[in-house]
């Protein structure tokens, strides 16, 4: 990269970062669904927009929600990489183009409405559990199905055979085979952790962040591919994704689940159903934890005085814990190997000189033994 490029790359992560900065500390919504930031991300993100080198471009501080897939919706991805935005871009082409470059995560849900997706369940916390006495089984049941499926609860019919439905209580619908199935639209219960996206205003920088997040058991981050900016995608893995429900195609001639006609077909059970939310729940408590000691690990490495200091010389001093990048790395092995060369020939000469010196005792002794 010649040095005009780097300043030109260097000039747009500055204009954008105060463009982000402003956005922030406003009382306009963003452009996320809530419209405003994640609290418990708020320290995190504070921190790494102090930073020179760095600004965060969306977040998600973690969730658990029910979302039901379009008719058209084909992209695997379309239903893997979801998160909320902090609002921050400045151009309509920006939101457009949001999901290649990364940096307007809510054009990623506005293209899954207008495929025809819903979000039937969302939130930002774990799933506060009511208590129930034992004989109201079939209230906590009731419970579930409105939690996880919201508006559409009354549309969900109980997977056949399971052991909680009634006897009176219709628990299949027509076409429940597993063709019919792979042809429908489906229901995902998802856990999604924490996700951060931020960019960095060399490649340098950003490789050092990345050691930092992995270092902190972020390992699904990577660095994103852009020729405009770098870009960062911080993840972890303690997502889950699972398939609960279904909508048999041909049981209502409309496409939208809004449909009173088109019943919501439970593919797992309502025990199954409980596990999901409890272990779900439990990788809030994970996620949360390792939120923390990522805050620390950067308070204590990379953003010391929330500044940072120069993080080009950090780089080549492989000061980053257990993780060095492959030039600080190879610098050190450098390094190592001439001490230890050094060292071994100066063994060698300290031996040679103590052996010279003994022989020479030797023929002083034997010329003072001779008669």
């Amino acid at each position: 990269m010649s040095l005009q490029q780097q300043r030109a790359l260097a000039a747009g992560f500055h204009g954008r970062k105060k463009a982000i900065l402003v956005a922030l500390n406003s009382d306009t919504p963003d452009k996320s669904p809530k419209g405003y930031v994640d609290e418990p991300l708020l320290p995190l993100i504070v921190l790494i927009n102090n930073h020179p080198d760095y600004v965060t471009t969306s977040s998600c501080s973690g969730r658990i929600c029910t979302y039901l897939e379009g008719m058209e919706e084909g992209d695997e991805d379309d239903h893997k990489k979801q998160s909320d935005d902090d609002g921050k871009d400045d151009t309509e082409e920006q939101d457009v183009k949001g999901y290649a470059e990364n940096t307007s995560l809510a054009a990623v849900e506005a293209a899954k409405r207008a495929k025809g997706g819903q979000w039937l369940y969302v939130s930002h916390d774990p799933v506060e559990w009511p208590s129930f006495p034992a004989d109201q089984k079939s209230s906590e049941r009731k419970w579930i199905i409105e939690t996880l499926f919201g508006p559409e609860a009354h549309r969900v019919v109980l997977m056949k055979g399971d052991p909680e439905s009634d006897e009176n209580e219709k628990t299949q619908i027509q076409g429940d085979d597993q063709d019919d199935i792979a042809k429908a639209q489906l229901v995902y219960f998802k856990f999604e952790p924490m996700i951060l996206h931020i960019e960095s205003s060399t490649p340098a920088a950003a490789k050092i962040f990345l050691n930092h997040s992995l270092f902190s058991g972020y390992r699904n981050s990577g660095i994103l591919p852009s020729a405009k900016r770098t870009m960062l995608a911080i993840r972890s893995t303690l997502k889950l994704d699972a398939p609960i429900a279904y909508i048999i195609p041909g049981n209502s001639t409309s496409s939208s689940a809004s449909d009173s006609a088109a019943k919501i077909q439970l593919m797992v059970t309502l025990s199954y159903l409980r596990v999901l939310l409890h272990l779900s729940n439990d990788k809030f408590v994970s996620n949360v934890a390792q939120m923390a000691r990522f805050e620390i690990r950067l308070k204590e490495h990379l953003l010391k005085d929330g500044q940072g200091g120069d993080t080009h010389a950090e780089a080549k001093t492989g000061d980053q814990g257990a993780w060095e990048d492959k030039d600080a790395r190879r610098e050190r092995k450098r390094r190592e190997g001439l001490e230890k060369k050094a060292a071994a020939a100066a063994a060698a000469a300290t031996a040679k000189t103590e052996a010279e010196a003994m022989g020479t005792e030797t023929k002083t002794v034997d010329k003072s033994c001779t008669p």
